[in-house]
């Protein structure tokens, strides 16, 4: 057994080296039309494939499937903390309250579609499935996970502009956290609960519960890290700094998990307080390595899922339901529309117009409901006949929108002219301060972190990032002013930063 443990690791990180590599291709070649999520499908699905005609030891075969606790224990927790943790806050708190709306009532609004359309098809005999009410619910909560994974690793590599980025990603990340709570929620009841009044109500008493309580013990971790780090002297010693705050955070996941809440909504939480409060707390080298460690850990966990998904084309025992898997089909585009263009037309009725969504965004927006790895591996919660009919459904459906919806998002946002262009920044300006970023910077921010900037120390840090862009605006080959000098080659005009990477991330925070 040992033996093939370590075959099975072998596959796995050649694999990965091939899929890096291929990236680099991709990358250094600009190739748009092929992305890395789906070439690293392609390869573990060719590489399951030979091992599944070539192999005879069931062994080597159970390694090398798709495993949901190591994907929803290990590889998932790391990528969504890295989402909270690398967050770019300023466009997060823009775009706040649009991909909160499509987020939370979007996904319930496409949960209640795909579940009671899938549950009328089924009296009605159009998709020879005897499904039940609970398992209905559980495929519509499930396949409505918008996969952050996907929808990052391709938006990443199309350089998206920031706050269409932000709006799909965060709807994304929140969407991914609200879809894994609705189904531990169903799960709760038994197979043959009927879908009554009170079956609802007590569904919507359990996901509220769950996820208030998983957020609050990601917050509660986030907010004791910062104090920990304000109220020691552990960032003379960087390593240690560094180790407690990913020890911390993992503390959070498995907590949560550990008294049956979601340890995915409380790691993410955590992430976002400790990119805001703890992060001013670390050492100048801290703040560089958990930065960049926790990036690499994400990717190579990303790079694991990917491969682990084309595995699952060929590591499991398939039952295609084609008129099952039309229909769920048709009904995760209809849902995505109804969740999408309503909740789009009420946030802009609130909003200035230069900040509202234009047409061609709520398109994007609809297109890009990519679902991934999240939605599988919560197919694999059911292990009865009709668990693997929807996992063979759901594994479809995961197929397509990453191959070809997300084939086709690079000729949009071309032809919808959305890639971001570095003129789309918009000098710095003084903007009006929200009430929560005001009482943030003033009670907040000095509670629990060291920094307590002053009306001085905020125009000092407005005029760098004033200057920086008038470097970038008028190609200045030098450029001195308020006692610093910027000397530069016209190629690397574009990168003029005059500003740190912290002092970036607390001017986006004012």
């Amino acid at each position: 057994m040992g033996d093939l443990f370590t075959i099975a690791l072998v596959i796995f990180f050649c694999l990965i080296g091939f899929a890096v590599l291929t990236a680099y291709f991709l990358r250094s070649r600009k190739v748009k039309f092929v992305h890395e999520t789906g070439t690293s499908i392609l390869f573990g699905a060719i590489v399951g494939l030979i091992i599944r005609l070539s192999s005879s030891s069931e062994e080597l075969r159970s390694f090398v499937e798709f495993n949901s606790e190591v994907f929803m224990l290990v590889l998932l927790p790391q990528i969504i903390f890295e989402s909270g943790y690398n967050m770019r806050r300023k466009a997060f708190f823009k775009n706040a309250s649009s991909f909160l709306l499509l987020a939370f009532v979007g996904t319930l609004i496409s949960m209640f579609i795909i579940s009671f359309g899938l549950i009328l098809f089924v009296k009605i005999k159009w998709i020879g499935v005897a499904l039940t009410p609970r398992d209905c619910l559980i495929f519509g909560s499930l396949i409505s996970a918008t996969d952050p994974v996907s929808v990052l690793a391709i938006f990443t590599q199309l350089k998206v502009h920031r706050d269409l980025f932000m709006k799909v990603f965060g709807e994304s990340v929140m969407n991914d956290a609200i879809a894994i709570v609705l189904v531990q929620t169903f799960l709760k009841f038994h197979k043959s609960s009927e879908l009554t009044a009170g079956f609802v109500f007590q569904s919507i008493g359990l996901f509220l519960g769950v996820f208030l309580g998983s957020v609050a013990i990601g917050s509660f971790f986030g907010f004791l890290t910062s104090l920990l780090f304000k109220h020691t002297q552990i960032k003379d010693f960087p390593l240690l700094e560094s180790t407690v705050t990913f020890l911390i955070a993992w503390m959070s996941f498995f907590l949560a998990e550990a008294i049956g809440l979601s340890g995915i909504a409380s790691i993410l939480f955590c992430g976002i307080i400790d990119a805001h409060y703890t992060f001013n707390n670390l050492s100048e080298h801290s703040q560089k390595l958990t930065k960049e460690w926790i990036h690499l850990t994400a990717y190579v966990s990303e790079s694991f899922i990917f491969i682990y998904l084309g595995f699952a084309a060929f590591s499991f025992t398939h039952l295609f339901k084609w008129k099952l898997i039309l229909f769920s089909l048709l009904l995760c585009l209809l849902s995505r529309f109804f969740n999408v263009y309503p909740l789009v037309w009420i946030n802009n009725i609130f909003k200035e117009s230069k900040n509202r969504i234009m047409s061609k965004e709520k398109f994007v927006l609809w297109f890009a409901g990519l679902r991934g790895a999240i939605a599988f591996a919560l197919s694999l919660i059911l292990t009865d006949e009709h668990g693997r009919i929807l996992m063979t459904t759901t594994l479809t459906i995961v197929f397509f929108t990453v191959f070809i919806l997300g084939g086709f998002t690079n000729p949009l946002l071309k032809k919808f002219d959305l890639a971001f262009k570095d003129k789309d920044e918009p000098l710095y300006k003084q903007k009006k301060k929200t009430r929560f970023l005001e009482f943030d910077r003033k009670y907040l921010k000095p509670f629990f972190t060291h920094k307590k900037y002053g009306e001085e120390e905020l125009i000092s840090l407005k005029r760098k990032k004033q200057d920086e862009q008038e470097v970038k605006k008028n190609n200045y080959k030098e450029f001195v002013d308020h006692d610093w000098k910027v000397d530069i080659g016209k190629e690397n005009i574009l990168q003029a930063k005059l500003l740190s990477d912290h002092e970036e991330t607390e001017l986006e925070d004012i």
